[in-house]
């Protein structure tokens, strides 16, 4: 491609306070032997700017003082971007070699929206095994496209027009919310070939605490949008123990299974203590709208 052909696929790097591993995941975009369109969005405080130029990064940072949600930081850096297909990156990932060579091939086949593979970014350690089955067990590589999720997508730019941006208001699940209104026929297409690779825990207490927020966010954001009581969510969570190991060995191979294998009983007690989150994300916000009604 001529350096003179701007880049077609424009990336946003998600930040929340400027972390140190930023700088990590705008290399990981800078390596990629795609011509990009790299903008970081960067809220909640920091100095993301002077991180990276002292690593000798020099992109385009868009920096919010106030704390967004991640669908508000999305739609800034949308809106902050011009090339026909956009993708995203949070602060705590990396992109594999392939990563945007492999969604623009897709993207200018036709599919106009191309959903990715999460690969482990300690497949040696037992807690971040553990970690990332909980997390992404239908997101593994070796997944055919009828078992696996269809999150970590890239969009042609003319569906926001067609159907709006990310919901601002909405602390998680701000994607699931945008995909919902694509008919079916613009439902992402499973790229395994597209991986990314997110930074698990390594340490047992920092998987438990971290698994049990994710599911209070999760509890709370059930509760808000469907009709169930918190124990069925929590039910419906910790049964996730029955799948798991079935879809270690369809996604996974060689040693990075072996390694999966060993790590179940941690994946048993994460899975415990993020149900026992949901529960109590959705039974505090099931009191949260109790106390609302009889206010009234």
């Amino acid at each position: 491609m001529p350096d003179s052909d701007p880049p077609k696929l424009a990336v946003i790097v998600i930040g929340h306070r400027a972390p140190a591993r930023i700088v990590e995941a705008v290399t990981s975009l800078l390596g990629q032997n795609t011509p990009l369109e790299i903008v970081v969005v960067n809220s909640g405080g920091g100095e993301a700017r002077a991180l990276l130029a002292a690593a000798g990064l020099e992109v385009p940072v868009i920096e919010v003082s106030r704390t967004l949600f991640v669908g508000a930081a999305r739609n800034v850096g949308i809106a902050a971007t011009q090339a026909p297909f956009v993708g995203f990156l949070a602060d705590d990932c990396l992109a594999c070699p392939g990563w945007a060579e492999t969604r623009l091939r897709r993207h200018l086949a036709g599919d106009r929206a191309v959903a990715s593979a999460i690969v482990n970014s300690h497949p040696r350690n037992l807690i971040a095994c553990a970690a990332h089955l909980v997390t992404f067990m239908r997101r593994l590589p070796g997944l055919p496209a009828d078992q696996a999720l269809r999150y970590g997508v890239s969009f042609d730019r003319r569906l926001f027009d067609e159907y709006g941006l990310f919901d601002e208001m909405i602390p998680i699940a701000e994607d699931t919310e945008f995909l919902k209104r694509l008919p079916q026929v613009l439902q992402p297409v499973w790229e395994p070939g597209v991986r990314t690779v997110h930074r698990n825990e390594t340490r047992l207490l920092g998987l438990l605490a971290d698994q049990y927020v994710r599911g209070y966010r999760r509890g709370d954001y059930l509760a808000a949008s469907t009709r169930n009581t918190p124990f069925r969510f929590f039910r419906d969570t910790f049964r996730d123990r029955r799948q798991v190991r079935k879809l270690a060995k369809v996604g996974l191979s060689g040693p990075d299974l072996t390694f999966a294998m060993r790590s179940m009983p941690v994946v048993w007690l994460a899975l415990l203590v993020k149900s026992v989150g949901v529960y109590a994300g959705a039974r505090n916000r099931g009191k949260a709208n109790w106390r609302q009604k009889n206010d009234h």
